[in-house]
């Protein structure tokens, strides 16, 4: 009776350990990187009564979205801190909307995992009279310098070479 118990003793611990271990672990992020956050997006729902307070009330907050000549500005007023030229001096040489290949928006970090799926967002390369600098922005369209070492074209840059 005593082994009995013993063994249902050690048989419940072994699951218990077994199901502890299965657990998901929440993945670790960091505020460096680029990688692609979620986003709420403006969403209605249509409960066929347009016109209820209810229908109206069921929306969720909108998410600021820069466009294309505010991501340029904001890289502009970037690169101007970073190299101590006037923003008025700084030139375009590329500035447009571009498909990225996925959540490293271009701009990977050797080390991080990004999720594999298209993402929109902006290209920007700007002079300062010396060197180019990259600049890339997601969805949100909020643009961060990228490194020359780890600037990446995006999905129809790479397609246009590959077409020479």
């Amino acid at each position: 009776m005593l082994v009995t118990n013993l063994l249902r003793f050690c048989l419940a611990l072994i699951i218990a350990c077994a199901l502890a271990a299965c657990q998901e672990q929440a993945p670790e992020t960091t505020e460096d990187s680029p990688a692609e956050a979620v986003e709420s997006e403006e969403v209605e729902t249509d409960n066929g009564d347009n016109d209820s307070a209810e229908g109206k009330d069921m929306t969720e907050a909108k998410v600021d979205r820069m466009g294309l000549e505010e991501a340029l500005q904001a890289a502009r007023r970037d690169l101007a801190e970073r190299s101590g030229v006037e923003a008025d001096d700084i030139g375009i040489v590329k500035a447009r909307a571009v498909t990225w290949r996925d959540g490293a928006l271009g701009c990977p970090e050797e080390g991080m995992m990004y999720t594999q799926a298209l993402v929109d967002g902006f290209y920007i390369v700007l002079s300062d009279g010396d060197d180019e600098h990259a600049y890339h922005a997601g969805r949100d369209g909020k643009p961060f310098f990228c490194p020359a070492k780890r600037s990446q074209p995006p999905m129809d840059d790479a397609d246009d070479k590959a077409d020479m």
